[in-house]
């Protein structure tokens, strides 16, 4: 399922403004944007969220329906991490929908069908690592924004803790605390 997009005149509707203001957002920067093959400005629903509450916007409550039941995807090839994390989840914040797989491949086949707000994603796997994985929901259009926490058991080289200081929302060091990742998790949706 794609992510939703308003274009510049649904954007003026919801914000009642005109929709040469909501251009005027997008080319201040302050209003994140793309543009389709025939050069029409469209606002991704994640960026338009995020917008509305930087500037402290009235957000809509029909904007507010994905967001109720939050879609977490955990990434791990350690079959124990995956069922301590989707119990924490379950008893800790039951309103999120936990989906789990074991391999990075099959991550990005489930964000490409249905993006998850969340992911938890381990470093080291085979086939496809979360460093590799995270490089390419990174440089997605559709994908850019999701929330992203890793975890990882070894440490982390120099390259790989820059990469992912500027461009994850945490990092864990395994063994780390479940409650702890949750409430990370839970805090990042509202950043």
């Amino acid at each position: 399922m794609q992510e939703k997009e308003f274009s510049t005149f649904d954007v003026g509707k919801i914000c009642n403004v005109a929709h040469t203001t909501v251009i005027n957002w997008i080319e201040r920067k302050e209003l994140t944007a793309h543009s389709t093959p025939g050069g029409h400005r469209r606002v991704y629903h994640s960026d338009f969220l995020v917008f509305l509450r930087k500037y402290h916007m009235r957000v809509p409550p029909e904007l507010l329906e994905k967001e109720k039941n939050p879609v977490i995807l955990i990434v791990d090839d350690d079959a124990e991490i995956l069922s301590m994390l989707s119990r924490a989840f379950k008893e800790y914040a039951p309103e999120f929908k936990v989906r789990t797989t074991q391999n990075g491949l099959e991550a990005l086949i489930i964000v490409g069908r249905e993006p998850p707000n969340v992911i938890i994603l381990d470093v080291v796997m085979p086939k496809m690592d979360g460093l590799a994985v995270c490089k390419t929901l990174k440089a997605g259009a559709s994908s850019r924004h999701i929330k992203v926490l890793v975890i990882t058991g070894k440490k982390l080289t120099a390259q790989q803790r820059k990469y992912f200081l500027e461009n994850v929302d945490g990092i864990f060091q395994k063994p780390f605390s479940a409650i702890k990742l949750v409430e990370r998790a839970i805090q990042v949706l509202k950043e």
